[in-house]
């Protein structure tokens, strides 16, 4: 939903200038170069609200780009639709000592469509400049200037653009008449606003300055939720022709409501009648909505429609009826709508999908929060969410894309904040048993079990949906074992409340153990290895693991006669508050039996732990990698 409708806002790099500065490389600061592919040295955006229909955007941006790596940043994306208009645009690139080189023009940007394949119907495109350049380092400079039609959604501003460039400088200003009302959140901000007044307008800009590079530090939390941002909401709005205000979470639920959502439930009654007639020997609601739920995902399919309010506003239900598709806006609705026809209540929600999870701002109602639409039936003591887009995952299970989570909920009493479920640890399950044999020749036979459940059983579904030779192809990337052959492969799948993939595969590995003279050189742990991080003796952000999970192998190897079935058995057990491993390893009789067990436990924790979590990862993987050597008679 957000794709093309806030890409708008979000997308636009903010840049106007004046006349040249001068851009010479050496006039900037060493920390500001340090760890950084790009330096932002000058980003000025001014947004002047003219009325309800007219918003100006000026936009002054000069990247420094350092190296290939910073190219990227270098790129001039510029968005429109009927909602906005690029009035103006040009810019020029600089060498190293700020001489110029090339002068750029419109006619330099290319014109392309703003939506991928998926959508079906999109009136969003971009103008897009894509710098030739390759001596390093130079600056591009650039200049813009955008009408918006609306102001329902203004640009927002976020001086930090990523964590490997640097900002020389930054400012954002507002102005709007004095009669107008707005609202404004400035998160992450600690510098002064300047506030300025006139007869007729009042001017607020905020400015940053010297914010170096950021390392990148893996399992860090989200980087925006840290950064300076700006976001601003008129009291009284228009896009697109619908009028509208709020204030908070309730008006905004009201207005989407009343506005956007109202007489889009418009099934004929023969729809209606055949999804009553469907359901009609249903004992229990839960078990009409499982009816209706199947017939949508079998007879629907997502497309993407980015067109005039698209990115709000869905198509009505008898449209998705009739043609078999819509956006997910559009699925929700006509969900709901069927789920209305056999008297079962639920709640169109907005959500913030994606793989980090993000929450909605909580005392600041906005329009720019939420990318995607999904659907909830409050059951009593059984809440039920749907993904409304997907054809395959099953009743009542979201997926990572939209767990754990705030949503704004449209109810009869207004816009209501809620959350999604939460896959624990414990619910992101993998549990396999291996039942193998070893040949004289070191090579490995045997069969291979493994349930995956909860965010794991989701990691697997495009091996379970795969073609019968795409699967193995798959496999032989996901297990990484030389000479790993599958002689059959079956995947189940379980539907139930808490589903899972049922793995089912018999399998070769020639020369698994290595033979060297009278010895057999072996690594009983094969299907599980935990890989190393790195090391970071200087750790700033605090360790953050967005979901943890448990991994639990058995696996159980016959031996061949001519082997000594001796060795010193292994434990070990690490525990530390972020995760716990377990390893076994034993001979019983004429069988070499191992048992591990690996727990990552979500949560946040302290950046000084971080050595400890390092040396953790390391142990793991040392263990998992440990060999034996088998003596043959």
């Amino acid at each position: 939903m957000k794709t093309a409708f806030f890409s708008l806002v979000y997308f636009l790099i903010p840049l106007v200038t004046t006349g040249q500065e001068d851009y010479d490389i050496a006039k900037i600061p060493a920390v500001l170069k340090s760890r950084a592919v790009a330096t932002v040295r000058n980003d000025k955006t001014v947004v002047e609200v003219k009325s309800r229909e007219q918003v100006i955007e000026t936009v002054t941006r000069a990247v420094t780009v350092y190296n290939q790596n910073g190219d990227y940043y270098a790129a001039i994306p510029l968005h429109y639709n009927k909602s906005s208009e690029i009035k103006s645009v040009k810019g020029a690139i600089y060498n190293d000592m700020g001489i110029l080189q090339k002068k750029i023009s419109s006619k330099d940007f290319k014109d392309h469509s703003a939506v991928d394949n998926s959508t079906m119907f999109a009136d969003s495109r971009i103008k897009l400049y894509i710098p030739d350049h390759h001596s390093y380092p130079y600056t591009i400079e650039y200049q813009y200037e955008v009408r918006h039609k609306q102001n329902l959604v203004l640009p927002s501003w976020s001086p930090e653009i990523a964590n490997n460039v640097s900002v020389e400088k930054s400012s954002f200003q507002f102005i709007a008449p004095l009669a107008d009302e707005f609202r404004i959140e400035s998160r992450n901000y600690k510098g002064h606003i300047n506030e300025e007044k006139t007869d007729k307008t009042i001017s607020k800009k905020w400015l940053v300055e010297q914010i170096p590079a950021k390392k990148e530090e893996s399992y860090s939390p989200n980087p925006d939720l840290k950064r300076a941002n700006v976001l601003i909401v008129p009291k009284s709005f228009i896009y697109y022709g619908k009028e509208g205000n709020f204030t908070n979470w309730k008006e905004y639920g009201d207005w989407i409501s009343s506005k956007l959502l109202s007489k889009k439930q418009d099934l004929t009654e023969s729809s209606r009648q055949k999804f009553i007639s469907l359901t009609k020997n249903a004992s229990t609601d839960k078990e009409k909505a499982r009816i209706l739920y199947d017939y949508l995902q079998k007879n629907t399919r997502y497309i993407s429609i980015q067109i005039g309010i698209g990115g709000l506003e869905p198509f009505p239900a008898s449209e998705v009826d009739r043609l078999g598709y819509g956006d997910c806006k559009a699925l929700v609705n006509y969900m709901q709508s069927m789920l209305a026809a056999v008297n079962i209540p639920s709640y169109y929600c907005m959500v913030e999908a994606g793989k980090h999870k993000e929450n909605f701002h909580k005392t600041f109602a906005n329009v720019q929060d939420g990318n995607h639409a999904i659907l909830c039936i409050p059951f009593k003591n059984d809440t039920t969410w749907l993904e409304c887009t997907s054809q395959n995952l099953p009743f009542g299970f979201l997926s990572t894309f939209t767990d754990d989570r705030d949503v704004i909920a449209c109810t009869e009493n207004g816009g209501l904040l809620l959350h999604t479920p939460k896959y624990s640890n414990a619910d992101n399950l993998q549990l396999r048993y291996a039942d193998l044999t070893l040949l004289e020749d070191g090579s490995l036979k045997g069969t291979l079990k493994t349930k995956f459940y909860g965010a794991q059983y989701e990691n697997h579904m495009s091996i379970l949906l795969a073609s019968n030779n795409e699967k193995t192809k798959l496999l032989a990337q996901y297990y990484n074992i030389d000479n790993i052959n599958f002689d059959q492969v079956n995947y189940v799948e379980h539907k139930d409340i808490n589903p899972f993939i049922e793995e089912n595969l018999t399998l070769f590995i020639k020369n698994y153990a290595v033979k060297n003279g009278h010895k057999l050189l072996i690594q009983p742990n094969i299907f599980n290895m935990q890989s190393n991080i790195s090391e970071n003796k200087n750790r700033t952000e605090e360790i953050h693991i967005e979901r943890g999970f448990v991994d639990v192998d058995s696996i159980c190897i016959t031996l061949p006669d001519n082997i000594a079935k001796t060795i010193n058995p292994e434990r070990k057990l690490i525990e530390k508050p972020f995760g716990k491993y377990e390893f076994r390893s034993e001979i019983t009789g004429n069988k070499l039996v191992t048992y591990r067990k690996l727990e990552l436990f979500e949560g946040s924790y302290s950046a000084d732990q971080y050595e400890d979590f390092f040396q953790f990862h390391k142990d793991v993987s040392s263990s998992d990698r440990g060999r034996y050597n088998l003596t043959t008679l």
